[in-house]
């Protein structure tokens, strides 16, 4: 190789991008910033903590001073990334941790007897005279007087006791694989999860974009993406490693079983719900949307391929939850017109499939694209015949404790709010298929 060819190979060799590296981060919480300090910083960073972005303060070498509100911000670890661009090596993350996580004074001291939940159903709450009022007598009355805000915390109780006892399950039978093959727990996981990580493909960074909403603070997709990355490399895949590894134990390693029932509600069958799917499926979905949500248009996306995909097993219904605005009273009424004329899923999807805000223009059009006859259509919307059904659906979702769109109810379960990574498709296919293993699992 000539001189001249080393030269020039030197020069681009020169020219590629070294690996930006974050060191270390010194929070400042009187000040409210946050010192980032690392290796091959440039001059206009964009540095996110936990996927929001941060205000730059300064930047001076390699040394950046960004904006955190540290004093409001809770103990634990936190994902802090440095970008530049859109390659790997114009990134760099790094692990914040603020305070103590294990800090003691979150555990209970033995000394001190944990408090109970409640009672027996027949333990005493009352006695006047001779009438004895039990617990039971309490939440009988209670439900009658505040259903919703009964199933809420019925609701509230069962999803910290699954939460916690996931984690001592998930526990105990990592303990045992660990101790069955001589390591420690922290060996053993550091020999399984690597063999069990992977990649998330470009939808789940799509997903956890999209899933921020606000948060992004008006940054693109493209802007997030490093973060996004790297947050799904650091917490995301990990996460789901380890629990595809416990799963594993679960069935090969030991006999475990989760018998924790969650609380479920008899749904009313309504003239006002569209359904698609087999009417003797055993999982029926109801989903509560909102035809002007962003949120909701998001799922609607995949509805037609859930149904498809489980044909027979599962059926969709469809009831209405205007909560954005007046927009949303417009648009829920007038799916009601299209659904008076046997057209509901032709408008539904006219509406939330194409991209783009829902407004009175589109709402017209969507009748046209459904194949509504708009002289009919038109006079229906105007007479606001449907005024009173649509107030009903937001009365029954209360009675249910549905506060949020969209959300499921999977045969009475409220379903749990999505991983953020996880596009709808994907998210509603486990659904289903638990609820369908549940079945299979009954004596």
């Amino acid at each position: 190789m000539n001189l001249a060819v080393l030269l020039i190979v030197s020069l681009l060799f020169a020219q590629q991008p070294k690996q930006v590296v974050v060191t270390g981060a010194v929070p400042d919480a009187a000040g409210g910033s946050l010192t980032i300090t690392g290796e091959n910083f440039g001059f206009v960073p964009f540095v996110t903590l936990n996927l929001v972005p941060l205000t730059i303060d300064a930047v001076g070498g390699n040394r950046i001073v960004a904006v955190a509100p540290i004093k409001s911000m809770p103990a634990g670890t936190y994902v802090l990334t440095v970008s530049y661009g859109p390659s790997p090596q114009e990134t760099g993350s790094f692990q914040l941790v603020l305070g103590d996580a294990n800090d003691s004074r979150s555990q209970s001291s033995s000394d001190v007897p944990a408090p109970s939940i409640s009672g027996a159903s027949t333990d005493a709450a009352a006695r006047v005279a001779d009438r004895v009022i039990t617990v039971a007598d309490v939440d009988r009355e209670w439900q009658r007087r505040d259903p919703a805000g009964y199933l809420g915390l019925i609701r509230q109780l069962y999803d910290n006791r699954r939460r916690i006892v996931d984690v001592m399950v998930a526990d105990e039978l990592l303990a045992r694989e660990a101790a069955s093959r001589g390591l420690t727990t922290e060996a053993l996981l550091k020999e399984e999860i690597p063999k069990r990580t992977i990649t998330m493909p470009e939808s789940a960074v799509v997903s956890l974009y999209q899933s921020l909403g606000d948060l992004t603070r008006g940054a693109t997709l493209e802007q997030m993406k490093p973060a996004l990355r790297a947050w799904l490399e650091r917490i995301s895949e990990p996460e789901v490693a380890k629990m595809n590894y416990v799963e594993e134990l679960m069935k090969v390693s030991a006999r475990a079983e989760v018998f924790l029932a969650p609380p479920r509600v008899q749904v009313d069958r309504t003239p006002q719900d569209a359904t698609l799917g087999s009417d003797s499926a055993p999982v029926v979905l109801v989903a509560f949307g909102d035809l002007v949500s962003a949120s909701y248009a998001r799922f609607a996306q995949a509805f037609s391929k859930l149904t498809e995909t489980f044909d027979g097993r599962v059926r969709l219904v469809f009831k209405n939850l205007p909560l954005v605005g007046p927009g949303s009273i417009a648009a829920a009424e007038a799916a009601q017109c299209a659904n008076a004329r046997g057209r509901f899923w032709q408008y539904h999807n006219a509406v939330v499939l194409p991209p783009g805000a829902v407004d009175a223009v589109r709402l017209k059009q969507a009748a046209a694209d459904a194949g509504l006859d708009r002289a009919a259509f038109d006079a229906c919307v105007e007479r606001r015949q449907y005024q009173s059904v649509i107030k009903d659906a937001i009365d029954e979702a209360a009675r249910y404790g549905i506060k949020s769109v969209p959300s499921f109810l999977v045969n009475g379960r409220l379903a749990p709010d999505p991983p953020p990574f996880l596009p709808p498709f994907d998210f509603l296919k486990r659904v289903v298929e638990e609820e369908l293993s549940r079945q299979t699992r009954k004596p």
